[in-house]
């Protein structure tokens, strides 16, 4: 099997580890009247009704997969989706925009509060939460509006911001993120969490909407500043951070709520540790780097170049989010920016070595690929087609560049979000 082949089936069999389709069943279970939520188990019989709620890119498929477990014992319930789902029997789908939120995010965040307001004390709701959530629902603090929170989240995104420091300060212009959507409901909740985070942490998952808080209106400022992007943010969003600021606009809750609980079911590590057992089946020594993808891409392609050199197994594998500040016009995103990167240090030091980068959520940047593989023979297509790979990288043009030498991955919306997984493999292509 050559190398590219195996990276692609590494890859695959990583992503099919982490859909709900593939797991959820085995970790939620209905016993009776007891629904069995891995080592817990709740008595339905003592609540009126339950309601199923949820948020982000894995919401659809979760939600789908929830319904055959509890059947007709959903009450009723909405989730948000950013692609355009089928209604569910007792699950109403709203969609709303990702990465950037449009008017469909608020109105579906309006729909999603108005059906949780609805719960009462002897209800039980089960969120399921994924990444996405932060753009697909939002309710702004006033006088943000809409437009002005896309003009800040945009900023946020072209300035190479990393994901906790976005969240952090949409945290403090929202009136339903860092743990204040929980605190209209006055259910008891179960939270199901696949986590986009790096650490998983749960302050940090999809703007922890049912959590709680770490950080402060005064630390979203500081990120700002650091960034130099204070003075540049409407002049809504820093009313609102200067209120906050002087006491006028009540902090985010700090503790999680007691009726609320908690459980991360999928993640990165899942998905790695998926990858690393079907490496070792096709007999390659395998390692899991400890370094995490983070930081700036074309730094993090040199680290994962010096680690591959110190290792003495053949496959490393790499998970994490790296960020890339875009500049040219092309189409892409940050795993196939780093494919691309790697693919100029295969050709320049004749390394023999294969390399994937792609997102598990299946989109990769503003492109339709989830990332890309590349080796050896990728330079010798590039230069059969005369394709200048410096001037593609200068245009943050890598989907372009890969398709044309047919090196994209392509899985399409996969259902599922545990963020990015890189997969080198060193030594001959056909291993």
């Amino acid at each position: 099997m050559y190398a590219k082949d195996s990276a692609r089936d590494i890859f695959h069999h990583a992503l099919q580890s982490v859909l709900p389709e593939n797991f959820m069943a085995g970790y939620c279970r209905l016993d009776d009247e007891f629904l069995r939520v891995s080592d817990k188990k709740y008595n339905l019989q003592k609540y009126k009704n339950i309601y199923v709620f949820g948020s982000g890119k894995a919401a659809y498929t979760m939600a789908k997969e929830m319904e055959k477990i509890l059947g007709d014992r959903v009450y009723k319930g909405l989730i948000v989706s950013p692609y355009d789902n089928k209604e569910l029997k007792n699950i109403k789908v709203r969609i709303g925009s990702h990465p950037v939120p449009d008017q469909k995010s608020l109105d579906a965040a309006k729909a999603l509060l108005d059906r949780m307001q609805e719960c009462g004390e002897d209800d039980l709701y089960i969120y399921l939460l994924s990444g996405g959530s932060s753009a697909l629902i939002e309710i702004p603090i006033p006088p943000v509006d809409l437009e002005d929170l896309q003009k800040s989240t945009n900023l946020m995104l072209s300035h190479n911001l990393d994901i906790l420091e976005i969240n952090t300060l949409r945290k403090h212009i929202s009136q339903i993120k860092g743990g204040r959507l929980a605190t209209e409901c006055k259910a008891e909740g179960i939270v199901l969490v696949i986590s986009d985070i790096v650490d998983n942490d749960l302050y940090s998952i999809g703007s922890a909407p049912l959590y709680a808080d770490k950080s402060s209106f005064a630390d979203a400022k500081n990120i700002l500043d650091m960034k130099d992007l204070y003075f540049h943010m409407p002049d809504s969003v820093t009313e609102v951070l200067q209120k906050g600021l002087q006491g006028e606009i009540k902090e985010s809750p700090k503790e999680p709520l007691e009726r609320v609980e908690h459980r991360i079911i999928a993640s990165n590590s899942h998905a790695l540790q998926a990858a690393k057992e079907y490496a070792l089946s096709l007999g390659l020594s395998v390692k899991i780097a400890q370094e995490m993808m983070q930081g700036e891409v074309e730094e993090m392609v040199k680290k994962m170049l010096e680690i591959a050199k110190s290792s003495k197994e053949r496959c490393i594998l790499f998970g994490g989010e790296c960020t890339v500040e875009l500049a040219g016009e092309g189409q892409g995103g940050r795993n196939q920016h780093a494919a691309l990167l790697m693919l100029k240090e295969i050709s320049q030091k004749n390394l023999n070595m294969t390399f994937l980068s792609a997102g598990t959520d299946g989109i990769d940047g503003n492109s339709d690929a989830a990332g890309g593989v590349v080796d050896k023979a990728s330079c010798i297509r590039a230069k059969e087609l005369n394709l200048n790979l410096d001037r593609y990288l200068q245009n943050f043009d890598s989907h372009s560049f890969l398709k044309q030498i047919d090196d994209l991955i392509i899985t399409g919306a996969s259902g599922t979000n545990v963020i990015d997984i890189a997969i080198l493999i060193k030594g001959d292509d056909d291993g």
